[in-house]
């Protein structure tokens, strides 16, 4: 593709090195595990979990890179930004309260999975004995551990920051995994730090890239979960794991 946009005169230079390191980081973000799972068929999915032909459609031609708009247009979330025919500014437009309505949304189907696995889970509530202005997405305690969650959205492709791109093409999982290493892994260190018994916490980002991937600690975490629910609920966790991750794409 992209070196036909160079042969086509369409991008040159920066440009064209931009768009590759894009394409490697969508790529790179669609690859990782999980994150097709809207892919999944269950017939006996909430008729929520089902996408229309026209949303399939996008949803297609996302993953592949390919346009969804014919022609560019100012983006009616903003009303100043310009809506790309690629939805680059649709994914990383703040306007409109999208982006904490899908962190709610994920941070509510894994805080559902977690109490249907007897986990218990508070959901931003005050946990740490040392500050109560710290409150993570959702605590509870496993295993005589207790573990914090730091749910966060990103996206590989921000037009302002173009190293971000290269940042998510170069590891496994994507964006996800460049943010949770740059932002987030440390964001509880010092608090846990200064608890009495620190080695009886753990704190982990579960952070997801708005192709689908997840960070390497998200992905094991939320197995955990998915597997104490498959306990409760008398199936297999493959199955518990399929239905959980397939639930958390379509927020």
């Amino acid at each position: 593709m992209t070196e036909e946009l160079g042969r086509s005169g369409q991008l040159q230079g920066p440009a064209l090195a931009l768009k590759q390191v894009q394409i490697r980081a969508r790529i790179q973000s669609c690859s990782g595990q999980h994150a097709s799972a809207w892919l999944y068929g269950n017939a006996e999915a909430d008729p929520r979990l089902w996408l229309s032909p026209a949303e399939l459609a996008v949803a297609i031609r996302l993953r592949l890179g390919l346009p969804i708009a014919p022609m560019p247009s100012i983006c009616r979330l903003c009303g100043t930004g310009s809506a790309d025919v690629d939805g680059v500014h649709a994914r990383s437009c703040f306007s409109g309260g999208r982006r904490t309505r899908m962190h709610n949304a994920l941070r509510d189907v894994i805080a559902d999975f977690a109490r249907r696995g007897l986990l218990a889970p508070a959901v931003e509530r005050p946990v740490f004995s040392n500050t109560e202005r710290k409150r993570p997405d959702i605590s509870y305690v496993r295993d005589g551990t207790t573990v914090v969650l730091d749910v966060a959205v990103t996206f590989p492709l921000q037009p302002s920051n173009p190293q971000y791109a290269k940042r998510a093409a170069e590891k496994p999982g994507g964006a996800a995994t460049a943010y949770a290493t740059a932002v987030k892994e440390g964001k509880y260190r010092g608090i846990i730090d200064n608890e009495p018994n620190p080695r009886e916490w753990l704190a982990v980002p579960l952070v997801v890239d708005t192709f689908g991937a997840w960070c390497p600690g998200a992905l094991t975490e939320l197995r955990q979960i998915a597997r104490k629910s498959a306990l409760r609920e008398d199936r297999t966790a493959s199955a518990a794991c399929q239905d959980f991750f397939h639930q958390l794409s379509f927020q």
